[in-house]
Parts: C-alpha cells; structure tokens; sequence
C-alpha cells in the first residue's frame, strides 16, 4: 500500500521534533564515558611523567582513551589488544632497525612482520592497527628509544584503563539489564492497555494507534539485546560483574522472550485493529483478558528483576499463567472466528508473559 503525502510528511514531522530529545539521551550515555576517559587520560599523563620522566608522554593518555571510550562490556579486551599490539609492534621494529638497512624497505617490512605476527593470535583491527604503528614508529624515526618509550607510556595508559574499567569504575551489570528490560517492556504494557481500551470503546483508530507505537519500539528491544550481551561480558571480565553473575545469569533467562511478548503484542493489536476497522465486537472476558496482560506487564515493567511483581499481592491482576489457562479453555469452543482468533493470539501472549513472570508455571502454547 502506498504511503500518502501527508503520512510522510507527519514522520518526516516527527522525526525532525524528535531529535532534540534524541541528542540529549545520547549525550546523556556518553557524557559518564567522556569524562571517565578525560580523567583516567589526564591521570595516566601525570603517572607517566613521573613515572619515565618523560615531558610529554603523549601515549599514555591516548592509550587510555583508546581503552575507555569503548562500550562497557569490552573495555578489558580493547585495553589487552591495545597492549598486545604495541609490545609486538616495538619488538618486531626493534628486530627490523638491527637486521635491515634504513629506507622504505625497511619501513615496509617492518610494519608487514608487525602486523603479521600478530595475526597469528588475533585479527582484530585495533592490535593490527597498534602493531603496525609501533613498527613503524621504532624504524621511521630512526630512534630504537621511540618505540621503547611508546611501549612504556602506553603500558601506563592501558593499565590505568584497566584498573579503572576492570575495578574502580566498572558498571552494574545487574542494573544495565534491569534498566534496559524496563524500557523494552513499557512499551507494549502502553500499547496492550490501548488495544484493552479500543475493544472497549470500541476504537479501530485507537487500535492502529497501538500497532503504529509497537512497530516503532524496536530501538529500546534492540537496546535490552545489547544490554543483555554487554551484561553477560561483564559478569565474566569485572570484579563487579563476579559479584552479580548468579542474578544476572538468572535475570537473562528468565527475560530471554522479551522479544516474544512484542512480536505476540504486534499480531494481538494487528488482528484487534483489522477487526474493529471491520466493525467486530468481542466479548467481555477477552478485553479483560487483555487488560489483564497489560497490568501483568506493566509490573513487570515497573521491577524487571522481581521473580512474579503481583505474585503475593491479593489486589493484583491475576497472574498471567491463569489467564493463559483461562483462555486455553475458553478456545475450546464457544466462539466464531474471528473470537477464537483473537483468544488464540491472546493465549500465545498470555503464554509468552507468564515465562517472563515465572517460568517454572508456564502452560502450554499448544
């Protein structure tokens, strides 16, 4: 179907509104990581200087840089190849200035047997990237003490970025993973609590309305996959991290179908949306039913790493295992086509927000 005017207009619209907010959160989660480098660079420049006597060791604060401005989850190892580029880079270019005259040759071969020595334990562009520096550094400046003292300052630097990445200033990964499944989850708690109201009043607008807000929360799904990856690095790489790893490791599995509960959420709102545009009308316990999910994972979007948020609360909606039981027996029979339809999806929802909720009590998608 094609896309009229003014629907492209209205997001070209809210694009354009949209990215002010967008800049700010984004300087927001960058502003922590800049000024954790800008420290631990000025830091490691101080170190140097007393430590080498060294006027201006320019790669210590650059190493350092280079190691922390790298997102959490892989700061130890952008720190170790970092090192494990310059080490080799300097030895091979100290080899090279003894063996081969000076020239272009040597400048060649040198950067060549720096960075192909190390290939032979990694391929990773930031260790080729340094040992092929640091060849060349030791060789084209024609001075053996270049590379030593490049080697030096940057051991400084990255032993720093390590020290602080790895223990001072190390992230909770139990909070990167909560905070992210938080946001994943507001969305389609927002947009069940629409669909609940559409079947309601009944509203097929207000139903696209929850279809439009769900096809547009990818980024926060794909932000809580990325914090799930950067979470499980941590529990292995920190001291932090070790601390938190049996919470964190039980928290990734219980939220592993968060992406379920948006792709049941889509179809439920699609199918509610196409129905009421069609003038259908449902019954009773299925809106109900729906805005019972949605208070399900409302809860669970207000405390993600709460085992069951409702579990010992009288007042609360049921949990969503019932509803899911509730609904596997009302599709028994009883309902045309298009209700056995959306009980159906209703159900595989039911289903998909009663594992993230207590996955020992999960019914049959069956």
């Amino acid at each position: 179907m094609a896309i009229s005017r003014s629907t492209r207009l209205a997001r070209a619209r809210t694009v354009i509104e949209g990215w002010p907010g967008r800049a700010g959160t984004r300087l927001a989660e960058a502003a922590w990581r800049i000024a954790l480098a800008a420290l631990t660079a000025a830091v490691s420049w101080v170190l140097a200087q007393h430590l080498l006597g060294q006027p201006s060791p320019i790669f210590a604060p650059i190493a350092a840089v280079v190691c922390l401005t790298d997102a959490p989850g892989v700061r130890g190892r952008r720190a170790v190849r970092l090192l494990a580029g310059v080490c080799v880079g300097v030895g091979v270019g100290e080899l090279a200035v003894r063996v081969l005259s000076g020239g272009w040759l040597q400048v060649g071969v040198a950067v060549a047997a720096g960075m192909l020595v190390v290939s032979l334990g990694s391929i990773n562009s930031l260790t080729l990237l340094q040992a092929g520096i640091a060849s060349l550094l030791v060789v084209g400046l024609a001075s053996p003490q270049t590379g030593w003292t490049r080697l030096l300052s940057a051991l400084i630097g990255g032993a720093l970025a390590l020290l602080v990445s790895q223990v001072l200033a190390s992230p909770s990964p139990l909070r990167l993973l909560t905070d992210a499944a938080r946001d994943a989850l507001r969305v389609p708690a927002g947009a069940l609590g629409e669909v609940a109201g559409a079947l309601r009043e009944p509203s097929a607008a207000r139903a696209e309305a929850a279809v439009e807000s769900l096809r547009g929360s990818q980024a926060p799904l794909a932000a809580f996959l990325d914090a799930r990856d950067t979470a499980g690095a941590l529990v292995t790489t920190t001291l932090r991290g070790r601390r938190e790893r049996a919470r964190v490791t039980e928290l990734c599995d219980r939220l592993a179908g968060i992406e379920y509960v948006h792709a049941s959420s889509v179809l439920l709102a699609r199918t509610a949306a196409e129905a009421l545009a069609d003038g259908a009308r449902f019954p009773d316990h299925l809106v109900r039913g729906v805005d019972e999910l949605a208070a399900a994972v409302r809860a669970l979007a207000a405390d993600p790493a709460a085992p069951d948020p409702h579990a010992d609360d009288p007042d609360g909606p049921r949990p969503a295992h019932e509803i899911a039981d509730e609904l596997a027996a009302t599709r028994a029979g009883g309902l045309d086509d298009r209700d056995a339809q959306l009980a159906a999806q209703l159900h595989l929802l039911a289903v998909d927000v009663a594992a993230l909720l207590d996955p020992s009590r999960v019914p049959s998608a069956a």
